[in-house]
């Protein structure tokens, strides 16, 4: 009985092994390089494509985080990703935000300015390591990225394209539009909804008046966070990616989830068409996600989240049509 029970247990482990082996199966390799920037250094990877080897690369893809303390790979969650863009040929380019791993500074001292500033010094190191002509430089982001991708495009004419995964354009309708949705969620009166708004405007005030958190406490603000945090909000609080969107170069491709309950996705569908060359814009969007990418099969559940990501994230962690589309996006643009 005992060996029989031994047996299956070693089954078990075998086959959890197995997949995780055929999940984690990336056609790729990793390099990491240390980025000295003027005010950092940034941990980084880059991600080429493995087979087959003889391939000449056609570009680098320049990887621009969301909020939070993201490290180089979200975790090893833009992998999949970032091998669909090496079987295209496009060298892929990420860091650990300032503070994390083993980059130094914070990157919650940094405004949208410094981020996109950063980006500009990541692709004068790409031109300087690989002084080639023919390379394409291409940036990829997602939601808070949507302010800081178009700062570098407004300024660096050297970017053949850029994808962007949920912007949003401005933040205080953004911070509205949230809040709107999870008071509706939870079954919120009209009433409700219209004091929530309010709570919002009249916070978002402080925060912007007062220069320290210990001030805007004093003065009733209520939202609990550290004061580096404080300080990173307050110069998010103005940004609106509508002028700087007008005065970008090069590609773009827009991808939206249709069930964003983040970002507005029609305001961003709207302003993008409107300020940007219909020459020069795509604009894609991905039904049922929501706006991680996530498959939505796992999207709701944060242990299925947690589970695929660990076992089989190349198949099963983000949705394969927005895969599909940016692997897409790439390949045209190097027919």
């Amino acid at each position: 009985m005992k060996k029989k029970i031994f047996a299956a247990i070693f089954i078990v482990l075998v086959l959890m092994i197995g997949i995780f082996i055929f999940g984690n199966d990336y056609q790729m390799s990793e390099k990491k390089v240390m980025i000295h920037t003027k005010t950092n250094n940034l941990s980084t990877i880059m991600t080429f494509m493995t087979f087959p080897k003889h391939e000449k690369i056609k570009g680098f893809i320049v990887f621009v985080h969301g909020d939070g303390a993201q490290n180089a790979t979200q975790d090893d969650g833009y992998k999949p990703l970032m091998e669909r863009f090496a079987k295209q040929g496009y060298v892929s380019i990420s860091w650990d935000k300032p503070g994390v791993g083993k980059s130094t500074g914070n990157w919650l001292h940094q405004s949208m300015t410094d981020r996109a500033n950063e980006v500009t010094e990541v692709i004068d190191w790409v031109h300087k390591a690989y002084p080639n002509a023919n390379y394409r430089i291409g940036l990829w982001g997602a939601s808070q990225a949507g302010w800081v991708i178009p700062k570098v495009m407004k300024q660096e004419n050297k970017i053949s394209f850029a994808l962007l995964a949920a912007p949003a354009i401005n933040v205080m309708r953004q911070g509205i539009y949230y809040n709107v949705w999870q008071a509706k969620k939870s079954g919120a009166t009209n009433q409700e909804i219209n004091r929530i708004k309010r709570n919002f405007i009249n916070d978002s005030y402080l925060i912007q008046k007062y220069n320290t958190y210990q001030e805007y406490k004093m003065h009733g603000g209520s939202e609990k966070i550290s004061a580096d945090r404080y300080r990173f909000v307050r110069k998010l609080l103005n940004e609106d990616a509508t002028a700087d969107l007008s005065q970008v170069h090069g590609k773009i491709g827009l991808v939206l989830a249709a069930k964003d309950k983040n970002v507005d996705s029609v305001e961003t569908k709207n302003v993008y068409s409107k300020v940007i060359d219909a020459k020069q814009l795509r604009i894609k969007t991905i039904p049922n996600v929501e706006h991680r990418m996530i498959n939505p099969d796992i999207a709701n559940s944060d242990f299925l989240i947690n589970l695929v990501g660990v076992i089989l994230p190349k198949y099963y962690l983000i949705d394969k049509n927005y895969l599909d589309y940016c692997e897409t996006f790439v390949s045209q643009l190097s027919s």
